[in-house]
């Protein structure tokens, strides 16, 4: 029985829901702070990264390897970075294989497979 009156009493209160917006004008307390604030200029810095950044800030981080690994996956920005090193048996693209009258095999190194 307590159950059922509780449920009446929530719904026989009054809901209401609104939406309020925060400006500074002059008639708020912090519009003076919020003036000083927008008109102070930000400092200007140089964003723009050489392409050795870029490639290695995008993870093409290697420019030798191994001498049984061979270099693969170029940066887009510097092709002297490379992604991945490989074994050197991986060393042929998926239609140099087929050219050659070889399956590619089943895993690859930076698109770079070994033809069986």
């Amino acid at each position: 029985m307590k159950f059922l009156f509780l449920i009446f009493l929530l719904y026989s209160f009054p809901v209401s829901a609104d939406v309020r917006f925060i400006t500074e004008t002059e008639n708020t307390a912090e519009y003076k702070r919020f003036q000083e604030l927008n008109q102070s200029s930000p400092s200007v810095e140089n964003y723009t990264l050489d392409n050795a950044q870029r490639c290695n800030a995008e993870g093409y981080t290697y420019t030798s390897c191994a001498s049984d690994m061979l270099l693969a996956d170029p940066c887009p920005y510097d092709s002297s970075y490379y992604a991945n090193c490989c074994p050197d048996t991986y060393r042929y693209t998926a239609s140099e294989c087929q050219a050659m009258g070889k399956d590619p095999g089943i895993y690859s190194c930076g698109g770079y497979y070994k033809c069986e």
